[in-house]
């Protein structure tokens, strides 16, 4: 504005660049620029008709000295058009802003000069309201990200505490029950018996706190040898099978947790009186097996809190969760990666 001013050309010629130059900016920083502006068809192509109109009429005036204006232009462009058009239209006016130098006699390092300042003041009006509306975009995703840590975070807690609790405390209403029936003839051994409630109260103490702290493994051999006591304290008799080597986490966890959520099933949801586990390690897999009678005969709900949490930290991992019962007996099996 200011080089044109120079040029002296009288008070109409002056008001006219302040208007031209005015609107330019008005319609730069009020529409194209404003990172939640609507660019697309019909609003985008009006107004980047405007646009055009505002940059290339004066020139007819004001001939090349109104050529800078051109850089306002080729951003716009780029932020309206597809990428093709875009890129197509952005290298026709930088080309055009060398040639009306041309056709003014200038030599071809003023051509050269203006084809470079076009280039440049149409990338940086492109970059920029690309940029905030990037900026936009990362706090908008930070805040959805925060939002998703805390669900999740939720899902956790809900679902740890359902399968340590659930086993914990079946565990502890099954010792109680026993130590009740045992009080009155065999006192010795319902005092074992509360000796045994006190440490599965112990244990499950320490696994809602494990809990809060989001942290917690599990010992595969002491949560195997922690279910056989319990199902055979319900009179039901266990047949194990081990077959590993050393199991890495996160898989011990996970075995360790089916295994858990298996049991509370078993003592909560059947009348059984035979049980089968057995655990064989294939390779890089290990394979859970687990077989009870006495299911209940009605169809298997796999949308329960304990066959849908089993399936989902089975398939974490990246192992394969199946459940089924047939003839009253309820089949598990589960493989996971080593």
């Amino acid at each position: 504005m200011v080089h044109v001013l120079l040029l002296g050309r009288g008070t109409t010629h002056s008001a006219v660049v302040v208007t031209v130059i005015g609107a330019l900016a008005a319609i730069q920083l009020s529409y194209f620029s404003r990172p939640s502006a609507r660019l697309e068809f019909p609003t985008g192509h009006l107004a980047l008709t405007v646009h055009a109109l505002l940059v290339f009429l004066p020139m007819l005036l004001f001939g090349h000295t109104w050529i800078a204006a051109t850089g306002f232009l080729a951003g716009s462009v780029l932020l309206v058009l597809p990428r093709t058009a875009g890129w197509t239209a952005f290298t026709a006016i930088v080309i055009a802003a060398g040639g009306v130098h041309i056709s003014a006699g200038h030599d071809l390092t003023a051509a050269s000069l203006s084809i470079v300042t076009t280039a440049m003041a149409g990338l940086v009006l492109h970059g920029l309201p690309w940029l905030a509306a990037l900026a936009v975009k990362v706090d908008a995703t930070r805040s959805d990200l925060a939002d998703r840590a805390v669900a999740e975070e939720r899902i956790r807690v809900s679902r740890d505490l359902h399968d340590l609790l659930g086993y914990g405390l079946s565990a502890i209403k099954l010792k109680s029950e026993l130590s009740h029936r045992l009080l009155p003839d065999h006192p010795d051994q319902a005092r074992e018996t509360l000796g045994e409630i006190l440490d599965i109260t112990r244990h499950t103490l320490v696994d809602v706190r494990s809990v809060a702290l989001g942290y917690r493994l599990l010992s595969v051999e002491e949560t195997f040898c922690s279910a056989k006591a319990v199902l055979t304290s319900a009179n039901i008799t266990v047949n194990m099978e081990l077959d590993h080597g050393e199991i890495p986490e996160p898989a011990a966890t996970v075995l360790a947790t089916v295994l858990r959520e298996s049991v509370t099933n078993v003592l909560r949801h059947s009348r059984a009186e035979h049980c089968e586990i057995s655990l064989r390690q294939k390779e890089d897999l290990i394979e859970l097996q687990i077989m009870n009678d006495g299911a209940d005969e009605s169809p298997c709900d796999p949308s329960g809190s304990g066959v849908r949490n089993m399936t989902e930290r089975v398939d974490e991992i990246g192992g394969s969760f199946t459940s089924r019962r047939e003839s009253g007996r309820f089949h598990l099996h589960a493989q996971i990666p080593l």
